[in-house]
């Protein structure tokens, strides 16, 4: 496992790193590249200074997991070397990894925003990918649709979670939507503890209630409960 990964989700995203802890040991490379790879999309949002350049640098990121994808050998660049060698392995499928983008594009432009269809395009397929890490083989359809909801899901609550530089004003002006109805397949640990941490989030922001730290005691209690409950 790369130990520079490790320690970088860790300090940016310690319940992520907290729920990689939940999967086998085999899947943990391959889910840590992942979260490292949509924490990177993340990123090139929040450091914007010019939305074209930071158009181009997504792109870049999914042109490079295309051709990843269609076999081609990773350039020098640790984290896709790093998905080539632990999540391709394990049936990831890196095309569809990429779409992801479409759930980071809109904070760089002018558009209206629609918070729904951004987490879809966000977490539906990095939940997908999470899952297809965590079992090594492609998803049943029943699979597909509960990580498909708990990312969108999970992609929901983080939007209102913040991290997203220039584009928080335009993320706090929108009406709290719905979260869509739970997952209904059983879930793999490690997302079924980030669904819960989401579903919490969402039952205090519906009661007007202050979110609770990232990775308090009580978060990662809530994510003990979740690992426990066998859902």
């Amino acid at each position: 496992m790369d130990q520079s990964l490790v320690l970088d989700l860790k300090a940016r995203d310690r319940e992520r790193w907290l729920s990689v802890l939940w999967a086998p040991a085999a899947a943990r490379p391959a889910l840590l590249a992942l979260h490292a790879y949509d924490l990177e999309q993340q990123r090139v949002v929040a450091e914007a200074r010019e939305a074209m350049l930071a158009e181009i640098r997504l792109a870049w990121w999914r042109e490079q997991l295309e051709q990843l994808a269609a076999g081609k050998p990773a350039p020098p660049q640790p984290l896709l070397r790093l998905l080539e060698a632990d999540a391709r392995p394990r049936a990831v499928d890196l095309a569809a990894l990429s779409r992801i983008e479409a759930g980071f594009l809109p904070l760089l432009t002018d558009e209206p925003l629609n918070a729904l269809s951004m987490a879809k395009a966000r977490g539906g397929p990095l939940f997908e990918a999470l899952f297809t890490a965590c079992v090594a083989r492609p998803l049943t359809s029943p699979e597909t649709d509960a990580a498909a909801a708990a990312g969108t899901r999970w992609a929901l609550a983080r939007l209102w979670r913040g991290g997203w530089g220039s584009a928080e004003p335009r993320l706090r002006r929108l009406e709290l939507p719905e979260l869509p109805a739970p997952a209904i397949a059983p879930l793999p640990v490690p997302l079924r503890t980030l669904d819960a941490l989401a579903a919490n989030d969402w039952a205090r922001m519906d009661k007007g209630q202050p979110l609770r730290p990232v990775a308090s005691a009580n978060r990662q209690w809530i994510m003990v409960r979740a690992a426990l409950s066998g859902r």
